[in-house]
């Protein structure tokens, strides 16, 4: 009996992220498939960075590098290779739904751009998010109603994309997330309170919404407090260049971008994670810090809301009032925060839980 044929694409998702989706998608497709009822084949942009023996790799290199390259791949050669391949699933895992030749295609949704209003901040620091932000809902509809289903990570993106796209097939497929624990501490001053942001510099974070909080405590409190920002001033990133040269601030820290162990080890050891993010589709520093129980103030948005569940000890704020942020911040400084909790307005059971779930809901008849 022939194997049927798994054709996953990937082609644009070589860091950060996008990567992780990517290579844990491959990783639990390796295993998922180890009594090789499957033939596997991934589209990939390097594939020096996969160790999974079991999958067969088709390279482009030039996908990320240039725009034009994704779109050509996306819309023309796939449909070539489709033919060629004859896949019997086709499964995009970023956002855009490819002309192929494939009775069983599917779409996993994860950029977040098309529902965020840019500004001339980004257009500054990071043109491409003014460019997604206009463009990919556009993109993103071409082909979309051939897909058997369109994957998305959370709730509020499903009736989002119900109504955006007039489509029923949208599956919540969540993120998949293993704890990671440590006894392992930082040494940090107990005489002061310590507020962590863990958070690649990009101009959606809204990194300047804490430092105009700062600015606003009162000098009794300021003096009491000690805020950690994975930024670095070395760093070639324009945005954090900006951010960490109009912000010396005596009670800021810029720590740089950490390693795994060392976040995990200022996850045990801060007080309180503020996450002022405008815009994500899930949040995963939410989802990490919640496994150490630490308190937390994040900003009002569905997805900070759907990402930490069911929790107490956590207050929401405007993101773009800062004033309520201090106020907040000055509240757990004192001790008199009463904390408004969160409970999860959706079901598990309405929802695909992690990687092997999502397999069995494409493969299994």
């Amino acid at each position: 009996m022939q194997k049927k044929t798994i054709v996953i694409s990937g082609i644009n998702m070589k860091e950060g992220g996008i990567f992780t989706i990517l290579d844990n998608c491959l990783q639990k497709l390796d295993i998922y498939n180890s009594n090789s009822k499957f033939k596997i084949i991934a589209l990939v942009g390097d594939k020096s960075k996969f160790i999974y023996k079991n999958i067969e790799y088709i390279e482009f290199p030039k996908s990320k590098k240039y725009w034009i390259f994704r779109l050509y791949y996306e819309f023309i050669y796939f449909k070539k290779i489709s033919k060629k391949l004859k896949p019997d699933f086709w499964i995009s895992l970023h956002d855009v739904t490819p002309n192929v030749v494939c009775e069983n295609r599917f779409v996993y949704c994860h950029h977040p751009t098309l529902f965020y209003k840019s500004g001339f901040k980004d257009w500054k620091f990071d043109y491409k998010i003014g460019v997604f932000s206009f463009f990919y809902r556009y993109l993103q509809q071409i082909n979309i109603k051939k897909n058997k289903a369109v994957f998305v990570q959370q709730h509020w993106i499903k009736k989002e994309f119900e109504q955006l796209y007039k489509i029923k097939n949208v599956v919540v497929s969540k993120p998949e997330f293993s704890e990671e624990m440590t006894t392992n501490i930082i040494n940090l001053d107990k005489n002061k309170v310590h507020f962590f942001y863990p958070s690649f510099p990009r101009t959606f974070k809204n990194f300047e919404i804490i430092f105009d909080a700062i600015d606003l405590l009162e000098p009794e409190i300021k003096i009491k407090t000690k805020f950690y920002f994975t930024l670095d001033s070395k760093s070639k990133n324009s945005y954090s260049k900006f951010l960490t040269k109009n912000n010396n601030i005596e009670n800021v820290n810029f720590i740089g971008i950490l390693e795994k162990k060392t976040l995990l080890m200022y996850y045990n050891s801060v007080d309180c994670l503020i996450f002022p993010s405008k815009l994500e589709t899930w949040g995963l520093p939410i989802s990490e810090a919640k496994a150490f129980k630490t308190p937390m103030l994040l900003a009002d948005l569905p997805y900070a809301k759907e990402t930490v569940g069911n929790y107490d000890k956590v207050s929401f704020f405007d993101v773009n009032k800062p004033q309520d942020l201090a106020n907040l911040i000055t509240d757990f400084v004192n001790n008199t925060i009463f904390f408004q909790g969160n409970i999860a307005n959706y079901s598990e059971n309405d929802q695909l839980n992690n990687w092997k779930d999502f397999f069995d809901y494409i493969l299994m008849p």
